[in-house]
């Protein structure tokens, strides 16, 4: 049966389509649901989802059914699909939409799968990646677990690790959990009968969850420790970006880390820029920040370096 398994596809943002792209090297997809397009970004330009986008290039291999919806559970035309064209199982990852009977498909031994960048019950809800690394998490997970009514509360299929690398931002790390996840579970479906498929409980006293980040949260306190600082850039990168001002002027901080110099900090007030030097300083609550990337109000990333060769900063002036 593994040779035949066959499966349908809910899901809407980026985390999704890399998992998309990923698992239709193995085996495309029956059917594919996500969300209508919709106005974006500066110029409110209306365009499909980022799965939408891969199911138009999958359709180049055969032809796929996509519809797009923003009621999959209810709605009459992904109902038919499910009778017309049956599956195995369904994923459903990064879909942004509540999934409720008969889609849930709870009583059947599948159901709704999903593939979840964290080791769950830790990290429950929208924000996995973006609070584990707030954290200062050296290791997350990935796991792939069975849909329940209650969010990420399903029983667990499995799990695999992920070592966090010191470089690794938002982008990096959900790309990382994307690989990892779609291709553990390619190999468990390859070496393992579906009749023999067992989930695992998850513990409820261990349960964790991850808020959605606020746009409050983006804006940089340069009074916070310099740990937490570049927890909070790398979380927010490369988009929305963690941010400050200068001058009146909004600055995206993209890439920092921190800098190893107790003593420059005894006279750096936060957020007090240290531009002296070869590298781009900020005192913080706790020690200093380096900034490495910066994308000024209305430019281009450009490295740290070159934004402070044409800033002409005064002694003491501090980013807010």
């Amino acid at each position: 049966m593994n040779g035949s398994l066959r499966y349908a596809f809910f899901g809407s943002g980026v985390f999704a389509a890399e998992c998309l792209e990923l698992l239709s090297k193995w085996r495309v997809p029956s059917w594919i649901v996500t969300a209508p397009p919709a106005a974006s970004g500066r110029g409110n330009i209306v365009s499909r989802t980022p799965v939408g986008k891969i199911a138009s290039s999958l359709n180049g291999l055969r032809e796929i059914h996509v519809l797009e919806t923003a009621s999959a559970s209810s709605d009459d035309a992904v109902l038919e699909m499910k009778r017309k064209l049956p599956v195995d199982f369904s994923f459903v990852i990064d879909f942004g939409h509540l999934i409720r009977e008969p889609l849930l498909a709870w009583e059947e031994h599948i159901g709704c799968l999903n593939i979840h960048p964290s080791e769950l019950p830790l990290y429950r809800g929208a924000a996995t990646i973006q609070r584990a690394l707030m954290d200062g998490a050296r290791v997350i997970g990935v796991s792939i677990f069975k849909l329940a009514a209650m969010m990420d509360a399903g029983p667990v299929l499995f799990t695999e690790r992920i070592e966090v690398d010191a470089g690794d931002d938002f982008g990096s790390l959900r790309k990382k959990a994307a690989e990892i996840g779609t291709g553990a579970f390619i190999r468990f479906a390859l070496n393992n009968p579906p009749y023999s498929w067992t989930f695992k409980t998850q513990d409820e006293s261990g349960a964790t969850y991850a808020r959605k980040i606020s746009s409050a949260e983006e804006r940089i306190d340069w009074r916070r420790p310099a740990r937490s600082i570049v927890g909070l850039v790398r979380a927010l990168s490369p988009k929305p970006g963690a941010w400050t001002t200068l001058r009146g002027k909004r600055l995206l901080v993209l890439s920092a880390r921190e800098a190893s110099s107790a003593e420059e900090h005894e006279t750096c007030r936060p957020g007090e820029l240290r531009l002296e030097r070869a590298n781009s300083l900020v005192g913080t609550g706790e020690g200093l920040v380096e900034i490495v990337t910066i994308q000024p109000e209305g430019r281009k990333p450009q490295p740290a370096s070159a934004w402070k060769n044409g800033l002409r900063a005064s002694p003491g002036e501090c980013m807010i």
